[in-house]
This record gives C-alpha cells, structure tokens and sequence, in this order.
C-alpha cells in the first residue's frame, strides 16, 4: 500500500503532469525553470510521504535528497547561467507553443495508452507511471523543439524524473544506493553542461545552440 491516499496521489500526479505540460507551452526560459521546480518538489514528497508512512529511512533520505539536490542545486546553478546570459526565450524550432501543447497532449493519451495491458494493483500506480512515460516523452520533444542550452538541459532533467518516477512506481520503492548513483550521475552532468554554457556565453555571448555548428570540421 501506498502512504498517501489515492486522492492525495492522484493530486501530486496531476501537478507532476501539469508542471510538465506547463514547460512545453512556457516561452520564457525563467518559467521553465520554474515549473521544472514546482515538479521536482512534487516528486520529492510524493517520496517522503512514503517514506514516513512506512517507516523506511532510505526512502526518507531519497526523498530529502531529491528536494536539496535536484529541487534546490540544479535550479541555483541554471539560474545563475540564465542570469548571465541575459536569456529570456525558449527558442522554439520546429514546433510552436500551441502546437507543442497539442503534441504533447497527444504524447500524454499514448503514455496512458501503453500502460494499460501493464498488470498493477492500485489505480494510482498505474497513473503514476503513465505519468511517468509522459514525462519522458515531454523530454524529448523538449529537445527537439527548442534551441536554447538551459531549455535543452531541462528537456534531460524532464526524462529523468520520469524515469526515475516509472522505476518507482514499477518496483514500489527504489534502492537508495541506485538513487543516489544516479543523482550524482545528474549532477555531474549539469555542472558540466554549466560550464559549457558559461563558455558559450564567452565565445558567442548567446545560449542558442545554433551557434554550435559553427564548430563543425
């Protein structure tokens, strides 16, 4: 059983998803941010509900992690690039903001559609990694459809938070170890795509990765 009532879970689940669906229409850079933190806050106690419902200190830790690491370090750091960059717009490429929402919308019924032969107990489960699959494929739409590092880097943040939420919600808790490998993973990832962006900013004065091709042989 989960530590949390179905309705509890259901409203986390929704703000996970609107949060997500909320990203792929912003077009201001600082509200993506945004959103990106209001969802990860989302996942963090949707954690540490179930960690003090059960009594399980590694998934208390996991969930405290998960709000200091990646709730409270990664948004300073890609603020602090933002700030630098004097960035205000996303970007878009390809596909504009209405149409984004539609896709993504769509990308939501297909996440809903493929978890249905899965064989899960509770209703919020199933929910909960339909949510999951969703927010892998806002990723990656995320990443094609705009051009802009920062936004870009939340399109990876937005597909690992979905799979760290489908391990979850298929395994019914994750091993601390396994967690806090791949924060760490996350954080090493963003630090460096920091320092990318901070040398962008030196060499071209502009976050857009057009820029990018330039250094093509």
């Amino acid at each position: 059983m989960f530590g949390i009532s179905e309705n509890g879970l259901n409203l986390l689940l929704f703000v996970v998803l609107i949060s997500g669906l909320s990203i792929v229409y912003s077009t201001r850079v600082q509200k993506v941010i945004n959103w990106w933190t209001l969802q990860t806050v989302a996942v963090s106690v949707l954690i540490l509900v179930q960690g003090v419902y059960h009594h399980e200190l590694e998934v208390i830790i996991l969930g405290v992690l998960l709000m200091v690491g990646k709730a409270g370090i990664i948004p300073i750091l890609l603020r602090r690039v933002l700030k630098e960059s004097k960035t205000e717009w996303v970007g878009e490429i390809y596909v504009k903001r209405m149409l984004s929402l539609v896709v993504a919308a769509a990308l939501t019924m297909l996440a809903y559609e493929v978890t249905k032969p899965f064989q899960i107990s509770q209703e919020g489960f199933r929910n909960g990694l339909a949510v999951a699959i969703a927010l892998i494929l806002f990723g990656l739409l995320i990443m094609m459809s705009r051009k802009i590092a920062i936004v870009q880097v939340i399109g990876i943040l937005l597909i690992d938070n979905g799979i760290f939420l489908a391990g979850f919600f298929l395994t019914q808790g994750m091993p601390l170890l396994v967690e806090m490998g791949s924060m760490f993973d996350v954080l090493v990832g963003i630090v460096i795509i920091v320092i990318l962006s901070k040398q962008m900013l030196e060499t071209y004065d502009s976050l857009n990765v057009d820029h990018m091709r330039s250094l093509k042989g």
